[in-house]
């Protein structure tokens, strides 16, 4: 058996899962089993939403990626991974974006759609945005100014005494080509294009993966829009609508009944001590190294130091 970490959650496996942190399993209690073996072909309650490649309840969830994979993953802490491709690599790409999301839904966790890097006070400053955005690139091109890497992609965020702390997801960045071509910090052995997902490609950085919750100072949110680099505050009942749009796996929520939970998790992030941010950059022009200076000197200098 394996032992993994991610988003803060046990996974103990039957097999290699090389994306996820490896762990000792300090609570053995509340551990996500995860199997290989044959996926039901249905749910064994209601069906409650249909989506394209998946059917689910609150508490049963079936994905089919043709070709790729079938996963069934029941309330919290069992997922059944049927693969129909003897590229593996292929079947952990789903298990990654999707089934680990689908166990924090059951669990009553909503992940946020952010990637994010460490500031030298010890705190974290998270970017949210559409696909695309620029999340992982405004983060590589901070780690090449000397920042760590927290998560990409997605996090949990949790509020405890008025103080907003992430927890990261597992130490995988993916990254677009280009993107590739300005980094400075990564090897090609980190950048293996066995590695390549999708239409990105994977960056693994398990020595520098910190497991622990950490505050969380400021969320930007990237968009593209003008013709310059433009960056200011933005209020926290402004920040909320675009908080919601960042709930990842968004479209699951009333299917899997947490459409309260939505709303308990965005009013504590946006009542929390989180600095909100606006980022906006030109469209369609490569602008990233701009860019993450600005936030350096823009928000990095208020909030990091």
């Amino acid at each position: 058996m394996f032992n993994y970490l991610a988003f803060g959650m046990q996974i103990r496996a039957g097999f290699e899962i090389p994306g996820l942190y490896p762990s000792s399993l300090s609570e053995p209690e509340n551990i996500v089993h995860v199997e290989l073996g044959k996926v039901p072909e249905s749910l064994q309650n209601e069906v409650l939403e249909i989506k394209p490649f998946s059917i689910f309840n609150e508490n049963e969830f079936i994905f089919h990626i043709p070709e790729i994979a079938k996963y069934y993953i029941t309330y919290g802490d069992n997922v059944v991974i049927e693969p129909l491709t003897d590229d593996f690599e292929q079947v952990l790409f789903y298990f990654y974006t999707g089934v680990l999301a689908t166990v924090l839904f059951q669990k009553n966790i909503l992940p946020l759609h952010v990637s994010g890097i460490l500031l030298k006070n010890n705190t974290v400053l998270l970017f949210a945005g559409h696909q695309r955005a620029g999340k992982s690139t405004t983060s590589i091109m901070l780690q090449n100014k000397g920042y760590l890497p927290f998560t990409d992609d997605t996090a949990v965020l949790e509020v405890k005494d008025g103080i907003c702390f992430a927890q990261a997801s597992y130490p995988i960045i993916r990254a677009a080509e280009k993107t590739l071509e300005k980094q400075l910090v990564y090897s090609e052995e980190e950048i293996s294009p066995l590695n390549k997902l999708g239409y990105k490609f994977g960056i693994n950085f398990h020595e520098k993966f910190i497991e622990h919750p950490l505050p969380v100072s400021g969320i930007v949110f990237l968009s593209e829009e003008g013709d310059e680099v433009s960056i200011s505050t933005m209020k926290a009942a402004e920040a909320i609508k675009y908080l919601k749009f960042n709930i990842y796996r968004k479209q699951w929520v009333s299917g899997m009944k947490k459409d309260m939970l939505e709303f308990k998790t965005i009013s504590n992030i946006a009542q929390s001590q989180v600095q909100f941010f606006s980022a906006k950059r030109p469209l369609e022009v490569d602008s990233f190294e701009t860019f993450a200076l600005a936030i350096e000197e823009q928000i990095i200098s208020q909030i990091g130091n």
